[in-house]
């Protein structure tokens, strides 16, 4: 018996690989999206998140997209920094830039902020989680890690001569590092606690003296280099500064923030010189031409601009063709292009001189933050980017997820998915047990009387009965019983929502067992009627087989009452075909309880998997799945083990 039990288990395993394979390939591989598509105006390809707009709603679609695609294995976090090759080929709707070429590190995190020494040969980046990692600007190899930030860096820059690096965080606090001393384990020169207002930019002097802070007060320092002493400040906007940038002598300075204000400074002075109004949206980031005459600026309202210093009021050309917010802009070091990154998860070239796109990414994969250019002509970004895992992979670590029980968590209230299951199968399973027991305990006595009542009146007044119940949809019934037993307009005389009313905990024992049994009354009904005249069919087909063998006719010539001959011979030989429907038992009790459960409000599994499609909540639909198919192979185990019990001619062995 053991050994057979362990052989029909081996022989399980296969089974269900093959039938957690198909269930996944459904889900995984049908047309279009399958998490794209829950979303209105999602569709396969970039998703909702590519759609337009560029507002807190499509950003927050787009996170939910990619979090529900991580949750089904599809994408994982991909924390690279990624480099994107200049070549541009035809595309279909226009040039389109290769890439991402390479990525560069092992981050651990995703990427905040990018900086490359002047030069040219060490790249600086910023992580979420504090870290500050330097990367070879050749070969991409990590050089060394500067921890001690206790927020997210999103502010970098290197010194004139790039011996040291300064940094702040989302926190307010500031570091200066000298690297050949940091790279060999040193803590930082000077450095400076948090404020609790971010600063989102910094810049050194030409001569290395001090470092300009961008406050998120709206304030820009002017901090020494020695110990990050305040040593000026540069008061004017009225909102947080987001942006600096100074000319090469050092003598002006420019800023942009929150408060739309684009402002040029004379550093000596502290005096505002020139305000342009003309950006109508929070600046991101600045970026001054290589010949010292133009400014780029990334802004909010999806644009980037560049602005001719001798007509600094003017809003300049306008570089037009994100769909969301732009965050970062560099130029290159000739002069003749402008990179943008933007969050929409494209990095895109132009011609400062006509504002045309001369190329755009074809590969998403991820939001911008932050865009550099190396010497070499190669852009640098820093994003929260994904990247797709394979097919075959998304299998694997969904069956390896199904083995230790981790079902992932349910797209509607990110509950993971077994106690969704936990929750429901119980209910499911009483409600369907009792079913069973009240359908098989008048099912088989009345298919064994009609087959010794065969040709008789009983015989075909019960089956035209049985017949017509069985022609009843079970969602008719349950709205008629509804109706007639559950309305104020008839009898109000039992419950149709629930299992159990919403006073139970008022009720005594006897009382709660009585509010139980009410509630259970119609969806039995509902449950069993139909099972009647099948089961009692199967009955009295099978007896009547079995009541014309031989053995039968030799019991009855011994002289054996007809009740022994007929329950003691002839039924337990005929329960092998109604024994052979149990195989079927264990799975429906899922499928069979969907209608009764929804129209009677249940929370059980059938109601669970029904709204779980309604929902496209993939991974409980593919636990639900899963989880039949197991019991549809337990349920063919258990009735080839009922078969030994009932025939003593079928054995194990």
């Amino acid at each position: 018996m053991v050994l057979y039990l362990l052989k029909r288990i081996a022989a399980m395993v296969p089974t269900l690989l093959g039938i957690t394979l198909i269930t996944f390939l459904i889900i995984n591989l049908a047309p279009g999206d399958p998490v794209a598509a829950e979303f209105q105006g999602g569709a396969s390809g970039s998703g909702a998140e590519a759609s337009g707009g560029g507002g807190s709603d499509v950003k927050n679609t787009g996170d939910s997209i990619k979090a529900k695609r991580k949750l089904l294995g599809m994408m994982t976090e991909d924390y690279v920094v990624h480099t994107w090759s200049t070549a541009v080929s035809a595309g279909p709707e226009g040039p389109v830039q290769q890439g991402p070429s390479d990525d560069w590190g092992e981050l651990g995190a995703f990427a905040n902020a990018l900086a490359v020494s002047p030069a040219g040969d060490r790249v600086a980046v910023g992580l979420e989680t504090g870290a500050v990692v330097l990367l070879d600007a050749t070969t991409g190899a990590e050089q060394g890690r500067l921890p001690g930030h206790p927020e997210a860096v999103w502010a970098l820059d290197f010194s004139a001569d790039g011996a040291r690096l300064a940094s702040a965080d989302i926190d307010g606090a500031v570091k200066i590092w000298e690297l050949a001393a940091a790279l060999g384990g040193a803590e930082p020169v000077a450095e400076r606690g948090g404020s609790g207002r971010p600063v989102r930019d910094l810049e050194w002097l030409p001569d290395g003296s001090a470092v300009l802070a961008a406050g998120g007060d709206g304030v820009i320092q002017a901090l020494s280099a020695a110990e990050l002493q305040v040593l000026r400040t540069y008061e004017g906007h009225n909102q947080g500064v987001a942006a600096i940038e100074l000319s090469a002598d050092g003598r002006t300075m420019w800023s942009g923030g929150v408060d739309r204000s684009l402002r040029e400074w004379d550093l000596a002075s502290g005096e505002v010189v020139r305000v342009n109004e003309a950006v109508p949206a929070r600046i991101n980031d600045l970026a001054l031409s290589p010949d010292g005459t133009r400014l780029a600026t990334a802004t909010d309202d999806r644009l980037a601009r560049v602005i001719s210093l001798s007509d600094f009021e003017g809003e300049g050309v306008v570089l037009a063709g994100h769909y969301k917010r732009v965050a970062a802009v560099a130029w290159s070091a000739d002069g003749s292009r402008v990179v943008t990154a933007s969050t929409d998860e494209t990095v895109r070239v132009w011609d400062p001189q006509t504002g045309e796109a001369q190329a755009e990414v074809e590969e998403l994969v991820g939001a911008m933050y932050d865009v550099e250019l190396l010497p070499t002509g190669e852009v640098l970004t820093a994003a929260e980017s994904w990247r797709k895992v394979s097919v075959f992979v998304q299998y694997l670590n969904w069956l390896e997820r199904i083995v230790t029980l981790d079902l992932g968590r349910s797209f509607v209230d990110d509950r993971p998915v077994l106690d969704k299951i936990k929750a429901a199968l119980p209910i499911t399973l009483w409600l369907n047990v009792i079913a069973l027991v009240i359908i098989y305990v008048v099912s088989i006595p009345l298919g064994v009387l009609a087959a010794v009542k065969r040709g008789t009146l009983f015989d075909h007044v019960s089956s035209l009965i049985l017949f017509v119940l069985y022609s009843v949809p079970n969602f008719w019934l349950a709205t008629l019983l509804i109706m007639f037993f559950s309305s104020k307009q008839n009898w109000d005389i039992l419950p149709s929502v629930g299992l159990i009313s919403d006073n139970s905990e008022n009720l005594s024992f006897l009382q709660y067992c009585w509010d139980g049994i009410k509630h259970l009354i119609l969806p039995e009904i509902v449950m069993v009627y139909a099972g009647f005249a099948s089961l009692s069919r199967y009955a009295r087909t099978s007896l009547l087989e079995t009541i014309g063998e031989d053995y039968i006719r030799t019991a009855r010539a011994k002289g054996l009452e007809e009740s022994v001959v007929i329950y003691k011979h002839a039924l337990r030989n005929s329960l092998i075909t109604i024994i052979t429907l149990v195989a079927n038992l264990l799975p429906a009790m899922i499928g069979g309880s969907v209608i009764v459960e929804y129209i009677f409000s249940i929370q059980g599994m059938g109601k669970l998997g029904f709204d779980a499609i309604l929902s496209r909540d993939y991974p409980v639909i593919m636990a639900i799945t899963t989880f039949s198919a197991f019991l549809t192979l337990l349920g063919i185990l258990v009735s080839d083990l009922l078969y030994g019990v009932v025939d003593p001619r079928v054995s194990t062995e």
